[in-house]
């Protein structure tokens, strides 16, 4: 049984319950669960040039110049996506104070999120599956039958025409 650095309890008349605890080496034990506002699990990531340059809702695609990285979608069908920009992501992994990414941004990998969408492949209609558009940035329809790993999400709104922002439920396939 590893030391504990701190440990939080309810305690009631009747009862002593241990809901937290943090361990010496920085593990977490909770008793029940996180609740949080934000709908979405995101990574911080390391951007190849400048994280200046991109907005969250931007899809993201692996870096095809730098390993660990992530770059703004500019293809069509793009089997590197990777995930959206978070806006305000629920559960942030990889933003520990040892591992802090000076250069990097909070991509959306799994849960709700705003996303950049455009009407090129088609209106989009609430289900549709989304990939990378030719619009660097912005998502679209996927169409019948996508070529495996090219989607990203799932429409949760419509976009009729133009372009916009809607919320995409992100799952990577």
């Amino acid at each position: 049984h590893a030391p504990w650095f701190r440990v939080y309890r309810y305690t009631s008349a009747t009862t002593t319950r241990e809901l937290f605890r943090v361990t010496e080496t920085g593990d977490v034990y909770i008793d029940q669960g996180f609740h949080g506002y934000a709908w979405d699990y995101a990574d911080m990531l390391p951007v190849a040039g400048s994280a200046r340059e991109l907005e969250p809702g931007d899809v993201l695609v692996i870096s095809k110049s730098q390993d660990f990285a992530v770059e703004l979608s500019r293809n069509s069908f793009d089997t590197s996506v990777i995930g959206i920009y978070s806006t305000k992501p629920g559960f942030l992994g990889g933003s520990g104070l040892s591992t802090q990414i000076v250069n990097g941004v909070p991509v959306a990998m799994a849960g709700v999120v705003p996303c950049k969408v455009s009407a090129e492949n088609g209106p989009i209609q609430r289900g549709d599956l989304l990939t990378t558009s030719s619009t660097p940035g912005y998502a679209m329809r996927a169409g019948e039958n996508p070529a495996p790993g090219t989607v990203m999400g799932k429409a949760m709104g419509e976009l009729k025409e133009g372009t916009g922002t809607i919320n995409v439920l992100v799952t990577l396939q």
